[in-house]
């Protein structure tokens, strides 16, 4: 009965999951309260107080806006919103979404959260309406505003004059651009250049403007349907396998008592031969070797269809050591990131407890840092790394199943692939954490 329910929560979960990604658009009336548009779209609010340096999250985190700048001169914190009275024309959406806009003195972005990874299609509305008309004749009609569109760290439109592009001011111009989400993640970025003019009609009067922005998923309703059915079905297959895969295993535990441990995780790692291994690491030879850690050596290895791997050869004098590896035989197969070291697999013949990892060419930090080798960590290097390794660690915190707490992070522990990308290793010992759990622990953990 329990692993039916088990099994149910599982599908149940995954028709959740998808159903969520595929209410993921989101629209914002910049500057302004919420108000539904004459295209049926709900445009919601935004209109914060930004400072010249300030991040803001929407209480429903699915999007959030950034804004940079201040005009070196002014004295007081301009608003970051522009407000009029005047009927902007040429919109086929309502006309009072652009009675407010947001504006930024050098820096504004707007970033997308938990979206469905896919094809996007992303509409931005301008309107100008801070410089009077080029045809006016007057000082303040020569006020120009020129910036930057950037959707996904790529320019999509460069020197962006909203009244040249309208034709004048309060005219409404629209652009849609068609952008692929592969990481969850928007960011549409409006930057100014320098170009323009500054202080026309007045000091800051300049950088970028923008009345609304629409994000919508390139989904339809019969492919999100095809999804869920997609994903339905393996899952129910996969979940037969797995009724059949625990039967097997519960007619197992007949077997030594070294090796029920590592059957009864669940999902069984690659295993690898002792022999094999000794062959890989010509016999752990003291050359390959590439340091010792707390519980073993490691070394490099090659394995017989060419692989370079790290070999991590556990002490097992302990019981707890042996403990300790099934523990993080558990933990490593159970999480995967591209900022976490990959398990290949692992040896549990006889007495040998060994895990076979990816290699990694550039070895750990500390030596990069102050070992003899001759890598050069330039400050764009150096803070990829240092981002590189909060996000293994969010991962590792906040979204894998089951959470898990590394409480030994050290420059040792963090690997430089060939590109120099960070890698965590070495969270075997970590605490595991159920779902309603909280991260306290007391306990003493890590390296002195």
């Amino acid at each position: 009965m329990s692993l039916q329910f088990e099994v149910s929560s599982l599908i149940m979960g995954r028709i959740w999951y998808y159903m969520k990604l595929t209410d993921a658009n989101f629209s914002i009336n910049c500057g302004g309260p919420q108000m539904m548009g004459r295209d049926d779209i709900l445009y919601e609010t935004e209109d914060s107080a930004l400072g010249p340096a300030t991040f803001i999250v929407t209480s429903t985190e699915k999007w959030g806006v950034s804004n940079a700048g201040l005009f070196p001169e002014n004295s007081e914190n301009p608003l970051f919103t522009r407000n009029t009275l005047a009927q902007v024309t040429g919109t086929d959406v309502t006309p009072k979404l652009f009675q407010t806009s947001r504006m930024s003195l050098g820096s504004l972005r707007y970033y997308g959260l938990g979206l469905e990874n896919g094809p996007y299609t992303v509409t931005l509305q301008f309107a100008e309406t801070v410089y009077e008309s080029h045809t006016s004749q007057t000082w303040e009609s020569l006020g120009r505003r020129v910036f930057d569109i950037y959707i996904q760290g790529t320019r999509k439109t460069k020197d962006f004059d909203i009244s040249k592009e309208a034709d004048g001011v309060n005219q409404a111009v629209v652009r849609k651009f068609n952008v692929s989400v592969s990481e969850n993640y928007l960011e549409i970025h409006l930057f100014w250049a320098g170009k323009g003019t500054c202080c026309i009609p007045d000091d800051g009067d300049y950088g970028p403007l923008i009345a609304t922005v629409h994000a919508a998923s390139g989904f339809t309703k019969k492919s999100k349907t095809g999804l869920i059915v997609g994903i339905v079905v393996p899952v129910g297959v996969a979940s037969l396998l797995l009724i059949f895969a625990i039967l097997y295993m519960r007619r197992k535990k007949s077997e030594k008592e070294d090796d029920e441990d590592i059957l009864g995780l669940g999902p069984r790692p690659y295993t690898f031969s002792y022999a094999e291994l000794r062959a890989a690491t010509e016999d752990f030879n003291p050359s390959n070797k590439l340091g010792e850690g707390g519980y073993g050596p490691v070394y490099k290895g090659t394995l017989s269809d060419g692989r370079v791997v790290a070999v991590k050869q556990l002490s097992v004098a302990s019981h707890q050591g042996k403990s300790q590896f099934v523990s993080e035989i558990a933990t490593i197969s159970a999480v995967q990131h591209r900022n976490l070291v990959k398990l290949y697999g692992c040896c549990i013949q006889g007495s040998h407890r060994i895990l076979v990892y990816e290699y990694l060419e550039n070895k750990s930090l500390d030596q990069a840092l102050f070992g003899t080798s001759n890598l050069h960590l330039d400050w764009p290097t150096r803070f990829n790394i240092l981002l590189g390794t909060a996000r293994g660690l969010a991962y590792l915190h906040e979204e894998s199943r089951p959470r898990v707490v590394h409480r030994d992070v050290k420059v040792s522990n963090i690997l430089l692939d060939a590109e120099f990308s960070p890698k965590i290793s070495d969270f075997g010992l970590a605490k595991l954490y159920d779902d309603e759990k909280t991260h306290i622990s007391t306990r003493v953990a890590g390296t002195m």
